[in-house]
């Protein structure tokens, strides 16, 4: 399989899943701001973030403060760099706050929302993007790396899920993180992470009618490969000429969590 491909970095998805203007100091050379419109503010909600401290999340959690949220920048190791974001998001005129949680443990994610709740009073947005990569042939997958794996990129994502339709205010936003290897392209000795990734797609059709009571859209995006810690990390020799996607790039696709988003539900 020829996989000399280039793809969006963690700055293009969250331009792609929330239409953001540029960024200061992350916005890319050549990129053209897209037109701010009110319908795409977000003042006076609250978001929750997971694994918002790098990547993917760390980009997203900024863009929304950028947007006017308020955030709450979930993280399960990378204290620090969570820390950074939160800087990140008052310098540029919000509010945040970072929340140490497993997301692979549902009592956890319960208590994350619980305090994000207290510190902010209410939740509007939840925007899943904790996961964890996984490369290895069929004759060498372990239980132990399925079950790692999938506690993460699927059960985790699911309580997520569950917690926020229980802490969200009514017309609420549910974002998940799916993949396109997950149903659009199969990658070599990637079956583990792909299938963890694939049920998330099933997981926002369902979801989709069960939040409809209290008004919450759901979603998923499904990005391809990202140059995050976490894709370089496993991947390097999986791509021949050593290049993916990076943090700057891609048209807009959506506005999940704005005003224009309501009639976006999976």
């Amino acid at each position: 399989m020829n996989m000399n491909f280039r793809g969006p970095n963690p700055l293009e998805i969250a331009y792609i899943i929330f239409r953001f203007p540029s960024i200061p100091g992350l916005t890319p050379p050549n990129f053209t701001p897209l037109i701010m419109s009110d319908n795409y503010r977000l003042d006076g909600k609250v978001a929750l973030v997971t694994g918002a401290g790098r990547g993917i999340g760390a980009a997203i959690a900024v863009a929304l403060g950028q947007r006017g949220a308020k955030v709450v920048v979930n993280y399960a190791n990378s204290h620090e760099a969570a820390e950074k974001v939160v800087h990140e998001i008052k310098a540029n005129g919000s509010d945040a706050i970072a929340l140490k949680a497993d997301v692979g443990d549902p009592e956890a994610v319960a208590k994350l929302m619980d305090k994000a709740v207290d510190h902010f009073g209410y939740l509007d947005i939840v925007s899943s993007n904790a996961g964890i990569v996984s490369f290895g042939h069929l004759k060498d997958v372990t239980p132990d790396e399925f079950d790692r794996v999938f506690r993460v990129n699927t059960r985790g994502q699911f309580f997520v899920a569950r917690e926020a339709y229980r802490h969200l205010r009514e017309g609420g936003r549910i974002i998940l993180t799916s993949s396109n290897t997950a149903s659009v392209k199969g990658v070599p000795k990637h079956a583990i992470y792909s299938g963890s990734k694939g049920a998330i797609d099933t997981f926002v059709r369902c979801l989709a009618i069960d939040c409809g009571d209290k008004k919450i859209t759901v979603n998923a995006v499904a990005p391809g490969a990202i140059k995050t810690d976490m894709f370089l990390a496993v991947s390097r020799e999986y791509i021949p000429n050593g290049e993916s996607f990076t943090d700057e790039q891609v048209d807009e696709v959506c506005s999940l969590p704005s005003i224009s988003g309501v009639f976006a539900n999976s």
